[in-house]
């Protein structure tokens, strides 16, 4: 795993255990994109679901890696904004140690949970452009503007109803998470719709772009931070309102989120001991066909 001269991307993932899924996302990417890439922020959230060993990631990473564990643990909770000024506080958010660290162009940030199928990061350099963010976009499947046919990640844009509209729209075409919208948006700044962002689990930012932009160098909410609907929704908000543009690129054919089960994005795993277990087991094995790896030798 040699750093190629044409590496420009930075990586960022927080790991909260799954140790064998973490490993297939770090080694997929770096089998299809590892000439893109120089270092891999590697961040191990301060509590973990159950005594986790990364020890033999951190072998395979040699000096590509930099670690990192945070003084704070936020899991889903409210991060207070007056307490952001301290910094130890502040790169507890995900993605934050990295952001503030990287001295690269672009950083790459996912999901411990993502298996990498082809270069994935090379269309994202390739296809990026001028914007400040390149991924999906957009949570559509809970949102009503696309039930309702008149939204979708590529025309998010162009459509900017008012508070009023949002909410008449939500009421005629209900998603899961529509009861949480009324305490989400902002009247006088309803636009982009809740569910609006750049799905971060494995998305690519341009940081000459978005770093100035972003606490705590700019005004805009740290990436990290998860509002009361999703993580990254506010930042989304915060710099699209500022003039920041973002290119709507169509994973699959490159990687896959939650690739074990494909169920419910891999959060129910860490609620359930039996689907935990089942999902590590098939990493496991992954690790031991593909390369021939196997940690608990």
């Amino acid at each position: 795993m040699n750093t190629s001269k044409k590496a420009s991307v930075d990586v960022a993932i927080s790991a909260y255990g799954k140790p064998y899924q973490t490993a297939v996302t770090l080694f997929t990417l770096l089998k299809h994109s590892g000439e893109w890439i120089d270092k891999v922020y590697f961040v191990e959230e301060k509590r973990q679901p159950e005594p986790t060993n990364f020890q033999f990631i951190f072998y395979q990473l040699g000096s590509r890696m930099v670690y990192y564990r945070p003084y704070f643990w936020f899991w889903y909770n409210k991060v207070s904004k007056p307490l952001q000024k301290l910094r130890p506080y502040r790169q507890a958010i995900r993605y934050q140690y990295a952001w503030e660290k990287t001295d690269k162009d672009f950083l790459l940030l996912l999901h411990n949970d993502v298996y990498f199928s082809g270069d994935l990061v090379g269309q994202y350099l390739e296809n990026i452009n001028g914007h400040t963010g390149i991924g999906k976009i957009g949570q559509c499947w809970n949102c009503p503007a696309f039930s309702a046919s008149v939204c979708d990640g590529n025309s998010y844009t162009s459509y900017k109803p008012d508070y009023k509209g949002i909410m008449e729209l939500t009421a005629k075409f209900p998603g899961s998470r529509s009861h949480l919208y009324e305490n989400v948006i902002e009247k006088d700044v309803p636009w982009p719709l809740p569910e609006c962002r750049l799905n971060e689990y494995v998305a690519m930012i341009n940081m000459k772009k978005a770093r100035p932009a972003t606490a705590p160098f700019g005004k805009a909410t740290p990436i990290g931070v998860h509002n009361k609907l999703d993580t990254g929704v506010a930042w989304f908000s915060d710099v699209s309102n500022a003039g920041h543009t973002f290119a709507n690129f169509d994973y699959d054919p490159y990687a896959t989120h939650s690739w074990v089960s494909l169920k419910n994005a891999g959060h129910d795993a860490m609620f359930n001991k039996d689907l935990y277990k089942y999902e590590e087991s098939v990493a496991l094995q992954c690790l031991r066909d593909e390369f021939g790896i196997d940690p608990e030798k």
